[in-house]
């Protein structure tokens, strides 16, 4: 039987943590997803039904200018945004840091908004740790950071939330009952629709010192093994799968 090396991204690290329910159930759902998934990519290359939405494009857009937000705030040296990515690979994982320097190893997260910004909490869930700790292993870096920022959302997401608002209120005509036919009922909509947008999308009355949030954290030798234990067990999920009869 054919056995196939499956190298896990740092994003998949997290859930392929979560354990079933049962005693004897060493992984659960969430981590048998992400098993299925890669056998099927891996078999037939067939992608995962990852829907691009509006959060994770303001992310993809929005990361050259959190990288240069988070260097002023942060003071940070030798990190340019327009620096390229490269993808990194050892015998687990493989991946492309946000931010891996000779002095420096950061992921980037983009809040959507200031309520989802973490201005008093830490973030730092078990996922996020084993995200981190997946790049300090491809890296050899002992210490990494997660950043936040808070950046105004761009130009073509905030016109598609005001359009989308616009019909919300055209469908709640009752919102203005002063209105007079369905032009002015559209212009108000419209207006109301792009105050309200604006207000929650940019936030020019926030320091940017106030819209960057750092959490550090070191290798943790022993939940470092506890990752890889979890990867050797996974790729035996995965061999079972990709050989199983169901798939030949």
């Amino acid at each position: 039987m054919q056995k196939h090396k499956w190298l896990i991204r740092p994003s998949q690290m997290g859930a392929l943590l979560s354990s079933g329910r049962g005693k004897d159930k060493l992984f659960g759902d969430t981590a048998l997803k992400v098993i299925q998934e890669a056998v099927l990519l891996h078999k037939f290359g067939i992608e995962p039904n990852n829907i691009e939405d509006k959060k994770m494009d303001k992310g993809t857009f929005n990361e050259p200018q959190n990288i240069d937000l988070a260097s002023k705030v942060l003071g940070w040296k030798n990190v340019n945004s327009k620096d390229e990515k490269f993808r990194i690979a050892n015998d687990y994982f493989i991946g492309e840091p946000d931010i891996n320097t000779p002095d420096l190893l950061a992921d980037i997260k983009s809040s959507w908004n200031a309520s989802t910004f973490p201005f008093f909490k830490d973030p730092m869930n078990k996922s996020y740790k084993a995200q981190l700790h997946c790049y300090m292993d491809l890296t050899g870096k002992d210490k990494a950071e997660l950043v936040y920022c808070l950046s105004d959302h761009p130009e073509h997401i905030l016109q598609a939330e005001i359009k989308r608002l616009t019909y919300y209120y055209m469908e709640r005509s009752y919102l203005f009952p002063d209105a007079d036919g369905i032009e002015e009922l559209w212009s108000m909509a419209e207006e109301k629709a792009e105050e309200k947008t604006r207000k929650e999308g940019t936030f020019p009355q926030i320091p940017d010192k106030n819209k960057v949030k750092r959490f550090i954290i070191e290798k943790d030798p022993e939940f470092m093994e506890e990752i890889y234990t979890r990867v050797i067990e996974a790729r035996k999920i995965f061999d079972e799968l990709y050989n199983s009869k169901s798939l030949n």
